[in-house]
């Protein structure tokens, strides 16, 4: 007797198991994120945006104007529309950004390509995956006695390190005036935009070249602008949004939610109607005067990337320019170094 209500118990048993992963799967729970979690033919996956909110540490070198995609996304709550919660770090130069990148201590970082391609040259589990601006940020500034360009040979320039994105641009911009670097024009070290302003303010150098907001601190010293680069570098992207490989890999919709947030950023930063509460935001994110804070958004308005698309072509200037330094040893195709599947559809 015993045996049978055994039997009869164990059969009620698998009958509920049965029943319960019928419901189960009819619910059709989504998968935790994770290293699991499966990944389209594609790669980027078939999700736009996580299902829960997801942390993710973003790196920046710097505070300044071209991160304003970024500040607007926070403020207006648009990574939170994405169920992102992002949090800032700034570091020290696009190298220490990368280095984060690739432990896991960051997700995403902005960096100039320059860096970026090299690492990924040496092995780097990373992608540039869209940018900020499609057009260099940088300008050249002189010494108030400076006229042109020629005035400049037997001069000093100020560069940061030797190779680095800001090195090859200012390099790159010496010979195509006329003028061989280390020969013509002795480049000097000064490190960040700081260093090189006050090396072009002490003397030290009698140019240089500078990003927003050190822009404004030169004119307010006396320093002349004697070039924008965007009128000569025409294919460049400046601050680039670049993806740790395993963010990619396993949790592809939050990058994709991350270039979502960003491009509606823009969007909203580009329309005239918002123009005021722009400037404001930039006050008091940056700590800037109402006239500073405008100039600085003219100055990075036209230069932001619809969508944060890259330029293609600018990115292939950028290994170019990086080889022709020395810096890069080998070919490295820009499919490569470059992954275009997340952005807004």
């Amino acid at each position: 007797m015993w045996s049978v209500k055994k039997k009869h118990s164990t059969a009620l048993r698998v009958l509920f198991v049965l029943v319960l992963g019928v419901l189960v799967a009819g619910c059709g729970t989504a998968p935790i994120s994770g290293g699991d979690q499966p990944v389209s033919s594609s790669g980027a996956g078939a999700k736009s945006q996580p299902d829960q909110t997801t942390q993710l540490k973003v790196a920046l070198p710097s505070k300044n104007v071209s991160y304003l995609p970024f500040y607007v996304a926070d403020k207006k709550g648009i990574f939170k529309k994405y169920n992102l919660d992002v949090s800032y770090t700034t570091v020290q130069g696009g190298v220490t950004a990368l280095r984060g990148l690739q432990t896991g201590e960051f997700q995403i970082i902005s960096s100039l390509p320059e860096s970026v391609i090299t690492g990924v040259a040496e092995g780097a589990n990373v992608k540039l995956i869209g940018t900020l601006d499609d057009k260099s940020m940088y300008s050249i500034f002189v010494l108030p006695e400076i006229k042109s360009v020629q005035d400049l040979k037997g001069k000093v320039a100020a560069t940061n390190r030797p190779g680095n994105g800001t090195d090859i641009q200012l390099r790159w911009w010496l010979k195509k005036n006329g003028l061989e670097p280390g020969k013509d024009v002795r480049i000097i070290e000064a490190g960040e935009n700081p260093g090189r302003l006050q090396a072009l303010i002490t003397g030290q150098a009698q140019v240089t070249i500078l990003s927003q907001p050190t822009d404004l601190k030169a004119e307010e010293a006396g320093m002349k602008r004697l070039a924008l680069m965007r009128d000569e570098l025409k294919t460049y992207n400046h601050n680039m949004i670049v993806a740790n490989g395993n963010l990619l890999k396993n949790q592809p919709e939050v990058a994709k939610a991350f270039m979502a947030a960003e491009a509606e950023a823009v969007a909203f930063i580009k329309n005239p109607a918002n123009r005021n509460e722009i400037v404001k935001l930039v006050m008091e994110e940056l700590q800037m005067s109402k006239e500073a804070a405008a100039k600085s958004v003219e100055f990075v308005l036209p230069a932001l990337a619809d969508q944060g698309k890259m330029n293609l072509e600018g990115v292939k200037w950028a290994i170019d320019t990086t080889k022709e330094a020395g810096v890069l040893k080998k070919n490295l195709p820009v499919d490569h170094v470059v992954d275009e599947r997340y952005y807004v559809k």
